[in-house]
């Protein structure tokens, strides 16, 4: 049996082979003898087994076959011009339930806010919702849908995005995410009984009236799936000062993939052997210094010892004492601060990304394009990723996002001991990326829970397929894990 990266090279070099190059009925005459040598020694490795993964392709067989009793397949996508970056991410979301519940909640709900046809006022996500379904049959015959309606949708939002030239699939799915908020905003239509702003801007919604509260909580659930995805999280960035123990700053922000930065040789061309999917977390959310950062409580410490030291008057320091912070603060000015000896290192500023919403689909994008004073490149090897993740291991500090608790967890959710179940994640789909940065080809694995028959009894088992556009095969889980990954999607447990 050949190696996975040996299967992968060859996967690469048939999609590349086949779906770029368009041979003419004379096309002996336009080849050069190199190149029939090439083609011969292709035919020649295919029929004596050197490319063993090629019959799973079928390229050579002039007629569709049946994949067999014990093996079932999904569709695949045509590649309408250069567009596998598109199609690589449109079978990720058709992996993702959630995703694709979300498309339908979103239909089913403005049926009755929206006015005429849904395919007219909704046109990318009725497509896309329609493409997704589509994607998730399962059978025993080779198929392949086309991504042609969801790409006219596309580029009605995405202008200045080439669909049919080579795109990063990351950029891909943010241009994709942002299409469908922009249309689904259109369709959002508070009930008439409810002042949405105030619900959204009120301080503490227990603050309302009973009847106004329940009402009040529905209609901000509402808007929330709405206008927050599936793939939306929070990332919330604080500023802290290790030696007065005091938190400077906290602010949050809204984050649809994660992009981590793998650990990398000394000579920063290769990633490091060994190298897992948990070390680029931590390097993500570690604590980071930051330098010549003045930290203003620190400094009023400093100035209290100093007045105390040289006999200042009490009403100098008592200005020191009570000052209410940055904003207000001109303790500078006074006559005797100025004279003060101060240094920022006296302080140890630390600043650290946190993790303070966990989204119900994560997307890491592993960043694997890298740059020096001369040009841009790819950065190999191999990441190590799980099957399941444990995404509250990187979460060391809680913050509170009380509102978004209330409305996204149960009562029972709510409690302390659940907290780790809402970090939870299962893998569904990797995106492997063949070639150089800003061209070569893009392949998927992803999960579908396929229908099997055992003791008489119905039940489900996940199965694993690589899909290159539109060719299919199934392939086993050693092979998913072995995958040089550039975006993972994982789907809470």
């Amino acid at each position: 049996m050949v190696s996975r990266r040996g299967s992968s090279d060859t996967k690469a070099i048939v999609c590349i082979f086949t779906d770029r190059i368009r041979i003419s009925n004379n096309w002996v005459s336009h080849l050069s003898f190199a190149g029939l040598l090439g083609a011969a020694g292709f035919v020649f490795a295919q029929q004596h087994g050197l490319f063993r993964n090629l019959n799973n392709l079928n390229l050579f067989s002039g007629k569709e076959k049946d994949a067999g009793d014990d093996s079932f397949l999904v569709p695949g996508l045509q590649n309408l011009g250069n567009n596998c970056f598109l199609n690589v991410i449109l079978q990720a979301l058709a992996s993702c339930k959630d995703f694709r519940s979300f498309l339908q909640w979103v239909l089913e709900d403005a049926r009755d806010s929206v006015a005429g046809e849904l395919e007219e006022q909704l046109p990318l996500t009725y497509a896309l919702s329609a493409l997704l379904q589509e994607l998730c049959t399962v059978g025993s015959r080779r198929s392949v849908s086309s991504p042609r309606k969801v790409m006219v949708a596309l580029t009605d939002y995405a202008t200045n995005f080439n669909l049919t030239s080579q795109q990063d699939a990351a950029e891909a799915l943010l241009h994709l995410i942002s299409s469908l908020q922009e249309e689904i905003v259109v369709c959002y239509r508070p009930s008439q009984s409810s002042n949405l702003s105030d619900i959204l801007f009120s301080r503490n919604l227990r603050m309302l009236a009973p009847s106004e509260g329940l009402h009040g909580l529905m209609e901000l659930k509402r808007w929330h799936k709405h206008l927050r995805g599936p793939f939306d999280g929070i990332l919330g960035s604080t500023l802290m000062c290790r030696t007065c123990s005091s938190q400077i700053s906290l602010e949050f922000q809204f984050f649809h993939t994660l992009p981590l930065s793998p650990l990398l040789h000394n000579g920063g061309y290769n990633i490091m052997f060994g190298c897992t999917l948990e070390n680029c977390l931590n390097k993500f959310l570690d604590a980071e210094k930051v330098e010549n950062y003045f930290c203003y409580r620190c400094w009023h410490g400093a100035a209290l010892k100093y007045l105390s030291v040289i006999g200042a008057a009490e009403i100098d320091i008592e200005k020191v004492r009570s000052c209410g912070g940055e904003d207000q603060c001109d303790c500078k000015t006074s006559h005797h601060l100025q004279r003060m000896p101060w240094s920022n290192s006296y302080s140890h500023i630390l600043k650290q990304l946190i993790i303070a919403r966990f989204p119900k689909l994560l997307c890491i994008q592993v960043q694997r394009a890298s740059f020096n004073m001369f040009e841009e490149f790819k950065l190999s090897g191999h990441i190590a990723f799980p099957l399941v993740l444990d995404l509250s291991l990187f979460t060391p500090t809680s913050i509170g996002l009380n509102i978004e608790e209330r409305i996204e967890m149960s009562a029972e959710d709510q409690k302390p001991e659940a907290s780790r179940k809402h970090g939870m994640y299962r893998l569904v789909t990797v995106v492997e990326h063949f070639g150089r940065t800003g061209s070569g080809h893009y392949t998927v694995y992803r999960s579908v829970r396929v229908s099997s028959q055992e003791e008489e009894e119905d039940c489900e088992e996940l199965s694993w397929f690589s899909i290159s556009d539109s060719e299919v095969c199934r392939v086993s889980e050693s092979d998913v894990l072995g995958a040089e990954a550039s975006l993972l999607f994982y789907e809470r447990l």
